[in-house]
């Protein structure tokens, strides 16, 4: 009988706690853990020789969208492929449970117009035969997952099922459905989700809108429909909340410190979203820690989610409200219905006018950085727009005495849509405000919004990039403390146990790699046809792992997948396994 199913040996194993890495050999048995040390002599089924590599824990993800992609790609590109091995779900009040059979195609249309998670992809893959969120969490179970997954149970749906879409966005519950909201909460919880998500930056405040361009129901209802709501979570005295409240100049997290108020020493955690860095505004930093630590220093447990790696946005004219939506006329675009009424809204010289005047008001954080920046990537066949290639809207409109908005809408309508932008850099561009963010024991990095916004950015590469960028180039960051901010901080923050390093008795998620052959293309997204019905998304042109290992069971070679599919379905310090072994029984 064999000691071990795999034995990794002769790498250099950094264990993700943050301790200097050494030369070891690691042990996996029954998808765990067994040993760490010089296991040289022990037998295994299979050995893995990783000598002149490096051996680390595979990256957590406390943010991503997965939740449709699931049921078509198995691994959740591009996370999958770049080492994440676990994905947390059903962020920001989004998600497909709980459900009537009579809301489903309102649903798929709030994700297209929330997340960019077209219907059509949604109608060819969903199955919908699940109505209540434990439901929901069975046919997760019990999917094949190349990838472990978390879950929240999203407001959004869940006021919704309870109240109707329109008595969601127009009034505050009654008694008997808030009752009927926090009995779903705990079923789902009970079944295996870690907590409630929403999205709170009221009416104007998000980019995320409804189908008719309307707020969604979590951002048109009051701050205190939303604290009673999740006093379900605090009476449960476990598990998280949390909420998107404020982008940069957008939202209010006035929110985010009243629900830690209501939290304090309940045993609920906190989760706020979004800490930014921006080039512009490098004092947002210093004030955003100083309001974290003034709530942590009065008891409150609470965390912040932090966007620092280097993405940006790449989008046409119908995409624009992936990072402008809170523009009212770019609402106004993404209200309507089809090419032909999108082109005869933007020609309108009144409507130039109006989103020039709504722009001018909006500040720097419309069109990720500023619309000025975006550099025109391609015109389509339009031979007329072709000198535009390469160049920004600013110079554009400089040279054709016309406002940026102006600028960019012509290209529109010269090119009939087929216009690409890309902007500036979202995030700073040194990484002196990323590493100071990192460095709070309160800020989590993992923003990627994964298996989101497909047509605009693909992010699930994130922890390659931070890898390259703040080890290997700037040598910022040790790859002990890099590990650590990619994978156990991650784990603990969003309480799950048994994840995030290598040590005895933990699950072996795990990444072996050569620093050197980590790589990402930073000039322009990858469009890849893998989508439902062959349709098209944006991902980043990002990998270089050598094996990547999921529950002890190897899901990718050299940016390629084995068609395995070891993951599974997680909950709060792996309350999920405890579920699946009782119905096992």
């Amino acid at each position: 009988m064999t000691q071990f199913d795999t034995l990794v040996c002769n790498g250099f194993v950094v264990d993700g706690t943050g301790v200097p890495g050494r030369y070891a050999d690691v042990g996996i048995k029954n998808g765990r853990i067994a040993a760490i040390g010089k296991l040289a002599q022990a037998s295994a089924d299979t050995v893995i020789d990783a000598g002149g590599k490096v051996v680390a824990p595979g990256h957590i993800t406390q943010h991503t969208h997965y939740d449709a992609a699931l049921f078509w790609d198995a691994y959740c590109s591009n996370s999958g492929e770049n080492g994440v091995t676990t994905i947390l779900n059903a962020n920001c009040g989004f998600g497909i449970a709980p459900v009537r059979s009579s809301d489903r195609e309102r649903l798929m249309g709030m994700l297209e117009t929330t997340e960019q998670i077209p219907v059509a992809h949604q109608r060819a893959a969903l199955p919908w035969d699940w109505e209540s969120f434990p439901q929901y969490l069975d046919r997760i179970r019990a999917l094949p997952k190349g990838i472990n997954v978390m879950t929240y149970i999203p407001l959004n749906p869940l006021m919704i099922y309870v109240m109707g879409v329109d008595a969601a966005k127009s009034r505050a519950p009654s008694a008997s459905e808030l009752a009927d909201m926090h009995r779903l909460i705990n079923e789902a919880m009970d079944a295996g989700a870690v907590g409630v998500s929403m999205s709170v930056m009221g009416a104007m405040g998000n980019s995320h809108v409804d189908v008719d361009g309307s707020s969604m129901p979590t951002d048109a209802a009051s701050h205190d429909t939303m604290l009673d709501i999740a006093r379900a979570v605090v009476e449960r005295g476990e598990g998280i909340i949390q909420l998107l409240s404020q982008i940069v100049v957008f939202g209010d997290r006035t929110i985010s410190q009243r629900m830690a108020e209501m939290a304090k020493g309940s045993g609920a955690r906190v989760i706020h979203n979004v800490f930014l860095t921006h080039d512009m505004a490098p004092q947002m930093v210093d004030a955003d820690l100083a309001w974290l630590n003034d709530l942590r220093a009065k008891g409150c447990d609470i965390t912040a989610s932090a966007l620092v790696n280097r993405g940006w946005v790449e989008a046409g004219i119908r995409e624009l409200d992936a990072a402008s939506g809170q523009i009212p006329a770019v609402r106004e675009i993404v209200a309507c219905q089809s090419d032909d009424e999108v082109l005869a809204l933007i020609e309108q010289a009144e409507f130039v006018t109006r989103f020039e005047q709504q722009y001018a008001k909006a500040g720097m954080a419309s069109g990720a950085a500023g619309l000025e920046g975006q550099i025109v990537l391609s015109v389509g066949d339009t031979r007329e727009c072709a000198s535009a290639v390469g160049r920004t809207l600013a110079e554009l409109a400089k040279e054709q005495g016309k406002s940026v908005v102006a600028t960019m809408l012509d290209l529109g309508v010269k090119t009939g849509l087929q216009v690409q932008l890309k902007s500036p850099q979202v995030s700073a561009t040194e990484p002196d405000q990323a590493l100071k963010l990192m460095a709070h024991s309160a800020v989590v990095a993992g923003g990627s919004d994964g298996g989101a916004h497909t047509k605009s950015f693909g992010m699930g590469h994130y922890p390659t990039d931070l890898l390259i960028w703040m080890v290997r180039e700037t040598k910022r960051m040790s790859l002990e403390e890099m590990h650590f901010q990619l994978a156990l901080k991650p784990a603990q923050t969003i309480e799950l146990g048994d994840r995030g390093a290598l040590l005895p008795g933990y699950w072996a998620d795990m990444l072996i790699y050569d620093l050197d052959a980590l790589y990402f293309d930073r000039e322009q997204y990858q469009i890849v046809h893998d989508m439902p019905g062959g349709d098209w998304r944006r991902k980043g042109r990002a990998g270089g792992y050598e094996k990547i290992l999921v529950n002890g069971v190897i899901t990718h070679e050299n940016d390629t997948s084995t068609g395995k599919t070891p993951g599974r379905l997680c909950g709060l310090n792996q309350v999920s396994d405890a579920i699946s072994a009782r119905q096992a029984a």
